[in-house]
């Protein structure tokens, strides 16, 4: 499951952010007049600290990139800001030093600056399988939201994200969807769910499909411990991440890569260290704070949450 990303251009007078990939919008607690303009002017200075501030402001996790060049399309209308000098540690672009609202000399919609930035969101979802479940005896004993009247039939997986965002606004770390619109949970669903074993490949009714369970079956699910970071460089010669803690290649299964992931968490857990990556599909890198990660700047080669080579795919240990 690839990181979500939101490509800023443009603000309004009603004081909100558009996203260009998608039309969605955010707050952006700066007062702007009339039309649509972007954040501010393309210049040479316009950096990754820049973008952060951003990215900040809106509320999303961090920023992965920044642009320039009007990257995702020029906005219209006076452009009101240029030469921004952000530090990275403002609260809004306009705490940032600038040639003053206005003021913005030659610069033009075609040198438009922008910013990719990670969105908050729900953790990533780990598919645990397919179990049995009893009337007598309930696996999980929870029915925390029944959505059975909101099943569209020709997206049944469509269950899965619902059940998931109510699942997290309740706490629960696991949960398991039954009679293919039920969302059932429990404080003690790590060891309880499995209770009545796993559903056989013979079965026919008590079995599940396209990701939800249906007659007295859970597909269960839990939220990776972790959140995501993103994809960065790395450089043999100044590495981004403190140490090479367990190298897992020979273990990758190719068709769930996942688990790798889980393992490399797992031996960051066990070592006490908060951030972890992979890297090369397999190496899993280690370090104890997020101050390095980024030094060689984003990425695009990763692949399924793995970095490729000389890359890593950053995590950080929520629990």
């Amino acid at each position: 499951m690839k990181h979500n990303e939101s490509h800023v251009t443009s603000v309004e007078r009603s004081r909100r952010l558009w996203f260009a990939d998608s039309g969605r919008h955010a707050d952006f607690n700066s007062l702007y007049t009339s039309g649509k303009y972007p954040p501010a002017g393309g210049k040479k200075t316009w950096d990754i600290k820049d973008a952060f501030v951003v990215c900040n402001e809106l509320g999303l996790v961090k920023a992965i990139q920044e642009t320039k060049k009007a990257k995702y399309g020029q906005g219209q209308g006076p452009v009101w800001l240029s030469n921004v000098q952000c530090s990275g540690g403002e609260r809004s672009l306009l705490s940032c030093p600038h040639s003053g609202w206005g003021n913005v000399g030659s610069c033009t919609h075609g040198n438009d600056a922008g910013v990719k930035c990670l969105q908050k969101g729900l953790p990533r979802l780990i598919e645990v399988g397919c179990y049995k479940d009893s009337k007598t005896n309930r696996a999980l004993r929870t029915l925390y939201a029944y959505l059975r009247k909101e099943i569209d039939w020709y997206n049944i997986r469509n269950m899965v994200t619902k059940c998931a965002e109510k699942a997290w606004q309740r706490g629960f770390r696991y949960f398991g969807i039954q009679f293919y619109g039920e969302c059932w949970s429990d404080e003690e669903a790590e060891t309880r769910y499995d209770m009545h074993g796993e559903v056989g490949q013979l079965q026919s009714k008590q079995n599940c499909i396209e990701g939800v369970g249906m007659h007295w079956a859970n597909f269960v699910y839990k939220f990776a411990p972790w959140s995501d970071l993103g994809c960065w460089k790395d450089n043999t010669r100044d590495r981004a991440m403190e140490k090479l803690l367990v190298n897992l290649r020979s273990q990758i299964d190719w068709f769930n890569i996942g688990k790798t992931v889980d393992l490399c968490y797992q031996a960051a857990k066990k070592d006490g260290k908060k951030y972890f990556a992979v890297q090369f599909y397999g190496e899993c890198w280690v370090d104890k704070d997020d101050t390095t990660y980024t030094k060689h700047g984003s990425s695009t080669s990763c692949w399924s949450g793995v970095g490729k080579q000389r890359t890593n795919y950053v995590y950080s240990v929520l629990w």
